[in-house]
């Protein structure tokens, strides 16, 4: 019980805890909130992603940003960049995985290594 209060207050759940409320009132806000949450819930450099790809807002759900997130990686041959979809809550900056086959919100975001 003691170690569930020590936790939060160490910080050592802040990579998957949302961070405090805070309006997103563009898309490019919003590239930058998925950035740092995603770099710091998989423990890399915000560095390793190159840019955030928006959707339009007509094809967004009312009330959120969505974006593919790229990586910077290099190689040769076929391969891709993304690094997932995610939608950014517009009223509270919270960010939510986007489930892009079905083209509707998923969970929040979490750890993916």
């Amino acid at each position: 019980m003691l170690l569930a209060a020590v936790l939060p207050a160490t910080g050592l759940l802040a990579p998957t805890a949302p961070l405090a409320a805070a309006r997103v009132s563009t898309a490019t806000a919003a590239c930058e909130r998925v950035k740092t949450q995603y770099a710091a819930a998989n423990h890399f450099p915000v560095s390793v992603v190159a840019f955030c790809d928006p959707i339009e807002s007509a094809d967004s759900p009312e009330g959120f940003y969505v974006l593919a997130l790229h990586s910077n990686r290099k190689c040769d041959g076929i391969c891709s960049t993304n690094m997932g979809w995610f939608a950014v809550k517009k009223r509270t900056g919270r960010v939510f995985e986007w489930d892009v086959v079905e083209m509707r919100l998923g969970g929040p975001l979490r750890p993916r290594y």
